[in-house]
């Protein structure tokens, strides 16, 4: 049964990561059914699996749920063993977008588009478009995820002038359908990165606890011809993202 096959392999993933943190339980049937899109008799299946291979044990109660076995080894000898578990690998040199990263790196991807709409700007947004008083930006606020958990948060702000087309298309990839739909393409940016912690209702929405440290990245996207289009702030769960950077010789 594929289905039950994919279900398992998420699930065997997310078990390493919480291993790899010292977290003992799995969430609970409702939240992995919801982050990974299946239905509960699907995912009992999977749990099944794991609980066969010895990966977790289930407990009845009302301190019930499933429990990792084991939890990743102590304290290591040198820094360069320490093991990360598997993350968004995020490069600061090129221009994508995250479904095109996901996608490129074998994670299952998702997006949950919670806005989209035309409004007037925020003051940071219309000072790095250059929108005058009055004007309108196209806002989308999106959760995304990999392999069916929360990944990163993101407000994205686009010159209405020239991208408010993109509001009919399918919005999981919005650079591709800016492409396509809009004939713009977002071949440059800026991007400034700061490591905050998360308030309740961002906490809510990311699944972590009020307080976990999140990676902050603001970004000013320029178009083929070099003017902005784009000014966006995305949230990363830090324990899910790794951002690399190359640096030549000066």
């Amino acid at each position: 049964m594929p289905l039950v096959e994919l279900t398992h392999a998420a699930l065997l993933r997310l078990c390493e990561e919480l291993a790899e943190r010292s977290v003992r339980r799995l969430p609970n049937e409702r939240d992995l059914a919801a982050r990974l899109g299946t239905s509960r008799t699907t995912l009992r299946k999977g749990l099944e699996l794991l609980e066969r291979d010895g990966v977790i044990r289930r407990v009845r109660g009302r301190a019930g749920g499933a429990y990792l076995t084991a939890v990743g080894p102590g304290a290591p000898e040198d820094l360069a063993e320490v093991e990360l578990g598997r993350r968004l690998e995020r490069s600061l040199n090129t221009v994508k977008g995250v479904p095109q990263m996901l996608h490129e790196q074998g994670f299952r991807e998702g997006t949950k588009v919670i806005s989209a709409r035309l409004r007037p700007p925020p003051p940071r947004a219309a000072h790095y478009l250059g929108i005058e008083p009055g004007g309108q930006v196209v806002s989308l606020l999106r959760l995304r995820f990999a392999d069916g958990d929360t990944l990163s948060l993101e407000w994205m702000y686009l010159t209405a002038s020239r991208c408010a087309g993109i509001l009919g298309t399918y919005l999981d990839s919005v650079y591709e359908g800016l492409r396509t739909q809009c004939g713009v393409s977002v071949s440059s940016a800026d991007e400034a990165i700061d490591l905050v912690t998360v308030n309740e209702p961002v906490g809510a929405l990311l699944n972590q606890p009020v307080g976990t440290p999140v990676l902050r990245l603001e970004r000013v996207g320029y178009d083929q011809l070099g003017g902005p289009i784009e000014y966006s702030v995305d949230l990363f769960r830090a324990d899910r993202t790794r951002l690399n950077v190359h640096s030549g010789a000066a």
